[in-house]
């Protein structure tokens, strides 16, 4: 009978062996994975020139040991409010995939990213590119979606006039633009086609503006949309093609 049971016995014993090595892979694997997104964190306080303590969310996909060893990470996310990124600042979310963890290989990095401004960023961003909005004073911003609403006074012949643009955002060669769809001065209200069709050239009153040029944005961004979502206008990003060769390529810029 003793011998019967020594089978049974092995089993218990390799059962015990496997559930002792498969506690010291999880337990090695958590370990790995609080140094990668604290690794992470580092380096993102340190380019982007962030206080110590920014609030920053970062997320590594799949198991981390695996990746490690295959010296990159497949699915890494990351998030912090009020960040800037070139000449735009918000709350950034970026998801990148083939990141390196060592060395600057940047064959295989890819991702996208989205910046999150509530209205007083977009006001802010007015400020800082200037232009017509300059001369006219304060401008009020709303972003009740799908178009943001920007409010101003100008004087007419001495009389205070409320003037106010519906423009819809979007890109335009790399550029991010309000193009104005509506625009109310005074009580009176005129659309795109109106002013397209007025007795006099009012053109210059549905040209887009533009807030953001590709040019102020880091080389290794590239803009692919914007739009309002839930009172915030959200731009969108992907990783361009000069990031890849370029470890410099996400060097910050200005709108202003």
């Amino acid at each position: 009978m003793a011998r019967r049971r020594r089978p049974l016995r092995a089993l218990v014993a390799v059962g015990v062996i496997v559930a002792v090595a498969v506690a010291a892979f999880l337990v090695g694997e958590a370990v790995a994975r609080e140094l990668v997104k604290q690794q992470v964190r580092d380096v993102i306080v340190s380019e982007l020139a962030l206080p110590a303590d920014q609030p920053i969310e970062v997320g590594v996909g799949g198991l981390v040991i695996p990746q490690l060893i295959a010296g990159r990470l497949d699915d890494l996310a990351v998030a912090s409010d009020d960040v800037a990124v070139g000449g735009l600042s918000g709350d950034v979310a970026v998801r990148a995939h083939g990141v390196p963890v060592r060395g600057d290989d940047l064959s295989a990095l890819g991702g996208t990213a989205a910046i999150r401004m509530d209205a007083a960023d977009v006001d802010a961003l007015l400020a800082a590119v200037g232009g017509s909005w300059a001369t006219w004073g304060d401008v009020a911003v709303q972003l009740p979606g799908p178009a943001a609403r920007l409010s101003t006074h100008v004087s007419l012949l001495g009389a205070d006039i409320p003037l106010s643009f519906t423009a819809v955002p979007s890109v335009a060669d790399g550029d991010v633009v309000l193009t104005p769809e509506a625009i109310s001065i005074g009580d009176l209200e005129l659309t795109a086609d109106t002013l397209a069709h007025a007795p006099v050239d009012l053109s210059a009153l549905a040209r887009p503006f533009t807030l953001c040029r590709a040019d102020a944005l880091p080389d290794g961004l590239e803009v692919t949309a914007a739009d309002i979502d839930d009172e915030h206008l959200v731009v969108r990003l992907a990783f361009a093609d000069g990031v890849l060769s370029d470890p410099d390529a996400l060097a910050a810029a200005s709108c202003g």
